[in-house]
């Protein structure tokens, strides 16, 4: 059973659905989605329709988007709550009503998706990692609500009694949820920061640079713990992709969704042409025939009789010299 796992990235979610239009083309589907945080919002738009329509118009969802629909307040509103009391800087009302507009609505259930699909979130009382979709009852706006509750600048979002946050406080890549629910082949769509060094040394200052530097560290070690996970699952076949912007962007900047999607439609295309395998016959034939003939060699010498000792020169010689290489000189 083949997943496709989608990590977080908030404003660099666009970069995913490249990645998944380049993995349709391929003609790779998947038979079960799992998704944290943005990966949450693109995994629960894919999950209703597994095609490239449904992939244009989750673009043009991005395309739409604006820091208003995720982030209402102006700074003084956001003061105001800080000092009020609330339990966040920006109320999650806009972004509640945003996914409302473009088709996700408290009608939708886990049970309507055409293929299963599983969001993460984590309980804000035992931090633990949550996993909505396992009741197909469940709504998915309630999941992708909780799943993008990332404190303190959206408060945790509430379901049935019990609070949530955003998901890739325990884990941005939960390739654990896919190995639970028998996935057998993964496809990792994992939103990575821009690997410019300059430039990033540059954005790395002040409080606010360093307290997310500061998290992105922690959740990273969060997922490479998953990646560890799946590694060990020696019947489990991972696809690991890593997906870069080509520049460090702004938390605060979700304009750039066509240089994003373009992106990770590249990087996963170049994945895919490097991944596949040499093939056998490419190897050259007197390598080929010495493999052979020197593996009937140490199948005789586990059978010690008459000129084994004989034997056990020549297959010395036979593996320091291989056909078509020079000989040794004898002094």
């Amino acid at each position: 059973m083949r997943a496709f796992v989608l990590s977080g990235g908030a404003n660099l979610g666009p970069i995913q659905v490249g990645a998944l239009r380049a993995l349709l083309e391929a003609s790779i589907f998947p038979d079960l989605l799992v998704g944290c945080s943005a990966g949450a919002l693109n995994a629960g738009y894919f999950a209703r329709e597994i095609s490239p329509a449904q992939l244009d118009r989750l673009a043009d969802v991005w395309r739409t988007v604006t820091l208003r629909d995720i982030y209402p307040e102006h700074r003084m509103g956001a003061l105001w709550r800080l000092i009020s009391g609330q339990d966040s800087f920006f109320s999650h009302q806009a972004l509640y009503a945003f996914l409302q507009q473009h088709g996700t609505t408290p009608a939708h259930t886990f049970g309507t998706t055409a293929i299963p699909l599983y969001v993460t979130a984590t309980h804000l009382h035992t931090g633990r990692l949550h996993v909505f979709g396992d009741n197909r009852s469940d709504r998915i706006l309630d999941a992708l609500m909780a799943s993008t509750a990332l404190t303190p600048l959206l408060p945790p979002w509430e379901v049935n009694g019990e609070r949530y946050i955003d998901g890739g406080t325990v884990t941005p890549l939960p390739l654990r949820v896919a190995l639970e629910r028998g996935a057998t082949e993964i496809y990792s769509l994992h939103i990575l920061n821009a690997n410019l060094p300059d430039a990033e040394r540059s954005l790395v200052r002040g409080i606010a640079g360093l307290l997310t530097r500061s998290v992105d560290t922690m959740i990273n070690l969060q997922a490479q713990h998953d990646l560890f996970l799946t590694k060990a699952e020696k019947k489990v076949k991972l696809h690991y992709i890593g997906l870069q912007p080509t520049k460090p962007l702004p938390p605060t900047d979700f304009s750039q969704f066509e240089s994003l999607m373009a992106a990770g439609y590249t990087q996963t295309s170049e994945f895919l042409a490097n991944r596949a395998p040499k093939h056998p016959s490419l190897r050259p034939p007197d390598l080929a025939q010495w493999h052979k003939e020197s593996g009937e060699w140490l199948r005789r010498l586990r059978q010690p009789g008459p000129g084994w000792a004989a034997q056990l020169k020549l297959a010395a010689d036979r593996i320091a010299a291989p056909p078509g290489w020079p000989k040794k000189r004898e002094p």
